[in-house]
């Protein structure tokens, strides 16, 4: 089949663009920024909707009120991972994930801060970090295999008190990170600027990627786990959001290295000098896709009874942490900080 002439001119042209651009660090910044910018925003709306769902479920405390503030929560924790893949800007300046994703919660500290509740000061001064966010929110409205009998628990004024504040903490951050990303996306990049951003935003996708093998699954990735898992040792296992929250990252990451929508993607640029380390990059985010597709949504449940389910996801996931901390970083000259994995 022959291709027109002008689909042609087309093509070449824009191969032609990426070839006269190359690997521009401040370019590549400013796409990733563009991106990130709609996640923020998407875990701002989504936030909103979870506070006014808590709201509404201590204001009638029913099955279809629970539910919504349930499907609210997981609407807002899967933006939030989206969010965590590359926490650049405001949300490391902010340490946003340290405000709303304190993981793992402390269901004691929780419970300690529910008794503390005062009508003027839902969440006192000594409740510490463990106790906050959206894991705190998912154990109050979950529990701990007791998911049905939450609801109940709820019609102390004090637990739905507390489950409010919480809400309103996370959409109040949500709300204050949209409005720092807003500013720190249009301010103009200078090449050293751009350069620096660049580096700093290579070592936290390569920390985003480590995170996925192993802190998000309890260390499942990492040689140094002894004891027998369980499921408790995954993030958001009573939700059964594990498998969401993951592919949720995932996606992101992909996207920050493959979509070309708005311009040339990073792929796209590295191509331009290491056409086969980019080709590599493809595939391997491709294998992992495809890895994760096949666990069930209740991964936490399922990798707990049977680790070796989990194995090929964390080993492709590895394999990309090492094509991007090691190729990738080589090939636009990034520095890979001190890590926690380093020696496994």
């Amino acid at each position: 089949m022959l291709l027109r002439p002008a689909l042609i001119a087309l093509a070449c042209g824009s191969l032609l663009n990426v070839h006269a651009e190359g690997l521009d660090a401040t370019a590549v910044v400013k796409a990733w920024q563009s991106q990130q910018l709609g996640r923020v925003q998407t875990l701002q709306a989504s936030s909103l909707v979870l506070k006014d769902s808590v709201d509404a479920l201590c204001k009638r405390l029913g099955n279809s009120e629970i539910r919504a503030a349930r499907q609210a929560w997981l609407q807002t924790y899967v933006a939030w991972r989206a969010v965590e893949a590359l926490p650049m800007g405001p949300a490391l300046s902010r340490r946003t994930a340290w405000q709303i994703d304190a993981w793992p919660v402390k269901p004691q500290k929780v419970e300690e801060a529910v008794r503390l509740v005062e009508r003027d000061a839902p969440i006192a001064d000594s409740v510490g970090a463990n106790a906050q966010g959206l894991p705190a929110l998912e154990y109050l409205l979950w529990g701990d295999d007791r998911a049905n009998a939450q609801l109940g628990r709820l019609h102390f004024r004090q637990r739905c008190q507390y489950t409010q504040a919480l809400a309103a903490d996370v959409a109040s951050e949500a709300q204050s990170l949209q409005q720092d990303w807003q500013g720190y996306s249009s301010t103009a990049l200078d090449t050293d600027a751009g350069r620096q951003a660049f580096e700093e935003a290579v070592n936290l996708i390569a920390g985003s990627v480590e995170a996925l093998r192993d802190k998000k699954v309890g260390r499942l990735g990492s040689p140094k786990l002894t004891q027998k898992p369980t499921r408790q040792i995954f993030d958001a296992w009573r939700s059964h959001g594990t498998h969401a929250g993951m592919a949720a990252t995932l996606n992101a990451l992909e996207q920050l290295f493959l979509d070309n929508r708005q311009a040339p993607s990073f792929v796209d640029r590295l191509a331009v000098e290491k056409p086969l380390l980019a080709q590599h990059l493809r595939e391997e985010f491709a294998i992992a896709r495809e890895h994760l597709a096949k666990l069930p949504a209740d991964m936490a449940a399922s990798a707990a009874a049977k680790p070796a389910s989990i194995q090929p996801f964390l080993d492709s996931i590895k394999k990309l942490q090492g094509i991007i901390e090691l190729q990738v970083a080589d090939a636009v000259g990034v520095t890979i900080g001190f890590k926690d994995s380093d020696g496994d």
